[in-house]
């Protein structure tokens, strides 16, 4: 049994951790993103890259009178304009022209050239301006590679803003983690946790088997297994998009089956526990059970509370983000209390 329980805290550690690096991770790495505003300038062959320096394109019919520029991009983003530019039409004198279509310059009896030119404001999407620069030089593959994921099309990030939902509720976690690439971090991580998750459900099973000698199986085993089942439905459906409402609505249901089964099975473990933690003295801190108790009573509470709540008011989408966002992060405190329960057994 001591093996068993050796495993399980390891086990319940990782159930807290992945999960946790999972929801906030992705969270991060969206906002990163969203915050990268880091590029590569075109090559414009300025003399010097200082305000005032200016480069001027013929409009003629190789460029389709300046309405199909075809400029190329430096390879790397330390290759950056340090200061913004202003860009306009100007005559073959240098006199400013007014912005004119392809037609009137195909058709106009004098030059008429594209300016580009450095003003004296700096360019903040450039990384030489950057405090990050110090960065870059040391790992300029990790920069490179953030750009790359930026420009990708199919890219699509669920916010255009940096946000805070356990706070402000601007959106939802699954806006935020189904889309390409955030759904590459989240998903893997969760399906590793399903596997823990399965893990911790069968070491709790087989300990109290073999310490109250009898074959069957707990209840808390099978809302365990249940749980774990419909979460890894919710998890490999996610970002799916169905043309029946009946699959959609049924895609829903996943999380609230995840939930509600993941709940059970905590309050019939802990039921359990409690039970015959004298006889378990030796293998318990008795502090825990009880705070872990304490743990799942409010949780249940909360629970019913938040679905009587939801079932009577039409609350902003804002405040249903915000309890999704904690409500997820909270329950993630079941394993960690349950790591801390257990002693620690010398091998």
């Amino acid at each position: 049994m001591e093996n068993n329980i050796r495993r399980l805290r390891i086990i319940a550690l990782l159930l807290f951790i992945i999960p946790t690096i999972a929801l906030v991770g992705s969270l991060l790495i969206h906002n990163y993103l969203l915050s990268f505003k880091f590029s590569p300038d075109y090559k414009l062959n300025f003399k010097e890259n200082l305000p005032g320096n200016k480069v001027s394109i013929l409009c003629n019919e190789e460029n389709n009178y300046c309405t199909e520029l075809d400029l190329e991009r430096f390879n790397k983003l330390n290759e950056c304009l340090r200061y913004k530019n202003i860009q306009g039409f100007t005559y073959e004198d240098g006199v400013n022209a007014k912005i004119i279509d392809s037609e009137k310059i195909k058709n106009y009896d004098k030059k008429i050239f594209f300016k580009i030119e450095l003003i004296d404001e700096i360019n903040s999407s450039c990384i030489l301006n950057s405090k990050n620069l110090t960065y870059y030089n040391l790992f300029p593959f990790f920069f490179e590679s953030v750009y790359k994921i930026k420009k990708n099309e199919k890219v699509n990030l669920g916010t255009t803003d940096t946000v805070n939902p356990f706070i402000y509720g601007e959106t939802s976690i699954s806006n935020i983690v189904k889309r390409l690439p955030i759904n590459l971090f989240f998903k893997p991580l969760l399906y590793i946790s399903i596997i823990f998750m399965i893990s911790y459900w069968i070491y709790y099973n087989k300990i109290f088997k073999n310490f109250i000698n009898i074959s069957k199986n707990f209840y808390f085993f099978n809302f365990g297994i249940l749980s774990a089942i419909f979460l890894l439905l919710h998890v490999f459906f996610l970002g799916w998009t169905f043309e029946s409402e009946f699959l959609t609505t049924l895609r829903r249901t996943f999380i609230v089956f995840f939930i509600f089964f993941e709940v059970l099975a905590q309050a019939f473990l802990i039921k359990k526990i409690f039970a015959v933690k004298d006889k378990m003295k030796n293998y318990l801190y008795s502090v825990v059970v009880y705070l872990k108790l304490l743990f799942v009573a409010i949780v249940c509470l909360s629970t019913v509370s938040i679905l009587i709540i939801l079932m009577i008011y039409d609350l902003s989408p804002r405040v249903d983000y915000i309890l999704e966002w904690n409500y997820f992060l909270v329950l993630l405190f079941f394993y960690y209390l349950s790591f801390l329960m257990w002693k620690k057994i010398k091998v």
